[in-house]
């Protein structure tokens, strides 16, 4: 079993780890510690990322190229 734990340092106490016995009992663990970056930075940095993110925030602002369903509409396409 695989679990992905996304926390603040400040957020790692007695109870965080409690759920870690908790969850993997008498299993060996690996523990791995990844600094998660700023993903709305990356995407912008490249210019024509930016300009292709910006112009698609703006058609939807403005109503271009958007669709809207129902929520039986969405439950249809999944069955």
């Amino acid at each position: 079993m695989d679990v992905t734990y996304r926390l603040k340092p400040g957020e790692l106490n007695d109870d965080f780890l409690n759920i870690l016995r908790n969850t993997f009992w008498e299993k060996e663990i690996a523990v791995t510690v990844e600094a998660i970056e700023d993903e709305t930075a990356y995407l912008l940095s490249n210019e024509a990322n930016r300009k292709h993110l910006l112009d698609a925030v703006d058609d939807i602002k403005n109503g271009r190229n958007g669709h809207s369903m129902t929520v039986e509409e969405m439950e249809s396409m999944i069955k």
